[in-house]
């Protein structure tokens, strides 16, 4: 929703313009505004943007993922994590990813199990834990990661341009705070 802003005796007066019919977001928040009006449904279209935007980054990263043979994002995710590990030398075993990643262990070991599939990782023995075992990418894992990597920031990249490096700035000010504030 377009919204003049200008301060008038402290307080933010906030003189909307009409919707455009076009964006669903507006219509939406503009049609509540009819049906229970005063509630300050205009307030909160900045919460309905960040997920009509997470919903399209999500879907976006998932076909980037598709092309390289992944089920979804989330597999990326688990490569990301492996290779990252590899590169600090340390080692992972599926509990330390379901933490790393705030997933279950049934979760990471079905992704595991694809990924494994793939060629991209491989499962060895713990040395000194039997129960456990210890999660390896493989030369075709890290490439793969690597394109994909190259991928989502190029894609980023585009998504972003339209906004100034000032603009990029404050935008990463203020969902930072949001995200704090979670």
């Amino acid at each position: 929703m377009v919204v003049q802003l200008s301060r008038t005796d402290g307080h933010l007066d906030r003189g909307v313009i009409e919707p455009d019919p076009n964006d669903p977001i507006e219509w939406k928040i503009h049609q509540w505004e009819k049906i229970l009006p005063g509630r300050g449904f205009d307030r909160i279209e900045p919460a309905a943007r960040i997920l009509q935007l997470a919903a399209s980054l999500v879907r976006d990263m998932d076909l980037i993922a598709k092309r390289e043979g992944l089920a979804n994002q989330d597999d990326y995710q688990v490569l990301s994590a492996l290779r990252i590990s590899t590169h600090l030398g340390q080692v992972m075993t599926v509990t330390d990813a379901a933490a790393k990643l705030g997933s279950t262990t049934a979760t990471i070991v079905n992704r595991v199990d694809r990924l494994e599939k793939l060629g991209y990782v491989e499962r060895t023995p713990h040395p000194t834990d039997r129960r456990s075992l210890h999660l390896t990418i493989t030369t075709e894992g890290i490439d793969c990661v690597q394109r994909i990597v190259v991928h989502r920031t190029q894609q980023r990249e585009r998504w972003l341009s339209v906004l100034t490096d000032l603009e990029r700035a404050h935008l990463t000010t203020l969902l930072g705070k949001l995200a704090a504030a979670w």
